[in-house]
């Protein structure tokens, strides 16, 4: 998987929110209006699978489009050719055919259309799926249950942009445990278990689905999507009071657990890294964490750690865990309000 930091894409992306922020720009975006803005757009009708072409270097860019394409696909193609075209450092005729694979390429072991066609795809997604306008819709996902999923898809699809360009875009906004299946094509949130590389066989997909601890379907965009959470819900009826009720800070009771657990010398370390797992799974303050969230997510990373697991086994750790998550949320409610 290249890495989503490598500069390149990070001006993709940038370029792409720094257009979206200039003209305002909300779902359904109209870029059509806007290519035609920056270039002369022709359609034309050939037999070779290309999508279109965008020839630079002169005065005007000149985008050729392949006649007949479906509606999104063409949206998409639009906006990957306007990348083309913003992106300065793109230059002379570039040849574009767009699958699902290519759309999807961060998820590939090597760049599929080489790393032009990459960022065009990068700032595509993102431009006609903006992540602000994405957040917002996200902030709505107060449970995770098939219901509200359903309502964040129907607000995607206002988008106009095909299943899997969207489950992409809206994975980068959801916390760990989300993962989306599209025919053979995938979209995963941050810090999920990985489902291999695409194109993945029908078996490669239904293992992964029997692991997961739940799995719901929908049509979206006319597809079938498979909507599958890896991490268990661990909401404890009862903590939520008893934490209320308990006046030490969260540390003073993971250092009571971390003594009891791993013993006096290796308490302070243990405790240590028991919250610096805590901080790294958390630190996207972008992402939308709910207490419950949090709980979960940190129980699953530390259950997979063999110094740590042993943790689990205290009768207050929980206790920590509930002050700790609620602690986190309080602290960026009152950044978000100042």
């Amino acid at each position: 998987m290249a890495s989503e930091n490598w500069p390149s894409l990070k001006a993709a992306r940038t370029r792409a929110k720094t257009l979206v922020q200039k003209f305002d720009l909300k779902p359904p975006v109209d870029v059509k209006a806007i290519l035609r803005a920056r270039a002369q757009v022709e359609y034309v009708d050939w037999a070779h699978e290309c999508d279109a072409v965008t020839v630079l270097g002169e005065e005007t860019p000149r985008v050729f489009v392949r006649s007949g394409l479906p509606p999104l696909r063409e949206r998409f193609t639009l906006a990957h050719e306007l990348a083309h075209i913003e992106l300065a450092w793109h230059s002379g005729t570039l040849d574009c055919s767009l699958d699902s694979i290519s759309i999807g390429s961060e998820f590939a072991t090597a760049a599929v259309s080489g790393m032009q066609e990459r960022e065009a795809n990068e700032f595509a997604s993102r431009f006609l799926a903006p992540d602000r306008w994405l957040s917002s819709v996200v902030s709505e996902l107060t449970s995770v249950d098939r219901d509200s999923m359903q309502l964040v898809l129907d607000r995607l699809a206002s988008a106009e942009i095909s299943a899997h360009a969207g489950l992409i875009s809206l994975s980068r906004h959801l916390i760990p445990g989300h993962a989306f299946f599209v025919d053979e094509s995938f979209a995963i949130s941050q810090g999920t278990a990985w489902p291999g590389t695409p194109p993945l066989d029908r078996c490669e997909i239904e293992r992964y689905l029997e692991r997961a601890v739940a799995v719901e379907d929908f049509v979206h965009q006319g597809r079938t999507v498979y909507w599958a959470i890896t991490i268990p819900s661990l909401d404890r009826p009862g903590e939520e009071e008893r934490a209320l009720l308990d006046s030490r800070t969260p540390n003073q009771i993971l250092l009571s657990s971390c003594f009891r657990v791993f013993g006096e010398e290796c308490a302070n370390s243990k405790s240590m890294s028991i919250n610096g797992v805590v901080g790294g799974m958390t630190r996207n303050i972008e992402l939308h964490w709910h207490e419950n969230a949090i709980i979960s997510v940190v129980w699953q990373r530390i259950q997979e750690n063999s110094d740590l697991r042993e943790i689990l086994t205290d009768h207050e750790f929980p206790l920590y865990l509930h002050k700790r998550a609620r602690a986190i949320v309080e602290r960026r409610a009152e950044r978000a309000a100042g």
